[in-house]
């Protein structure tokens, strides 16, 4: 029974661990953007956890497994460790907030974060160089994971300034562009894809995809 219970209580903490972990080494939560908390923390996270781990007591409890009391005593102990996690994952990212207020994090300032903090690791050896880090570097080293996504998008509306996509454009969108994945020619034969019709087209093709799947 010892061995269930500890197979359980790890499942839950490593859950929670990861979680809480991916929150400190995004490189938004590094540099202080504006987000304050990840969506998964916003929607509900710990709740959401607890209530499967709930879950899988009961079912434990059901078949005599382990008591009612030792359900709820995993339960507590699960929902203290995370929520002294949070607090304390809370503590640094305000911190490194407050060292990248004027842009740069000195290695007095690094001293102070946990050993094996992300900003300690090999990948910034070489930006530690000069004895600081800037928040240039750190995006740099650590991009959002949407940073291709924002730039075409970026690229899209710059196109669209012009009143719309002309066959010159879309021609030079690179290859793996989402735009160059669909059969356009329709749009095109007046010269330009106008911004309705790229919604037009965003639309047909999400339609498709539900389809297909």
């Amino acid at each position: 029974m010892r061995k269930v219970l500890a197979a359980v209580v790890a499942g839950a903490i490593l859950v929670g661990a990861g979680f809480v972990t991916a929150a400190v080494a995004a490189p938004g939560a590094a540099v202080a953007q504006e987000s304050e908390a990840p969506a998964t923390e916003a929607s509900g996270f710990i709740p959401r956890a607890l209530s499967f781990l709930g879950g899988v007591l009961d079912d434990l409890v059901a078949e005599g497994t382990i008591t009612v009391d030792q359900a709820d005593a995993v339960l507590r102990a699960v929902e203290a460790k995370m929520e002294a996690t949070k607090a304390e994952r809370e503590t640094l990212r305000e911190m490194i907030k407050g060292f990248l207020e004027d842009g740069v994090m000195t290695e007095d300032e690094a001293a102070q974060l946990p050993e094996d903090h992300f900003l300690l690791s090999e990948k910034f050896d070489e930006a530690w160089a000069d004895g600081e880090l800037t928040i240039e570097e750190i995006r740099e080293l650590m991009p959002h994971p949407r940073r291709d996504a924002f730039r075409r998008g970026a690229r899209l509306g710059a196109l669209l300034d012009g009143g719309g996509i002309d066959q010159a454009e879309y021609d030079a969108l690179p290859e793996d562009h989402p735009l160059k994945q669909i059969d356009v020619s329709s749009y095109l034969e007046d010269g330009i894809i106008t911004l309705p019709e790229l919604r037009e087209i965003w639309r047909q093709h999400r339609a498709q995809a539900g389809q297909d799947s």
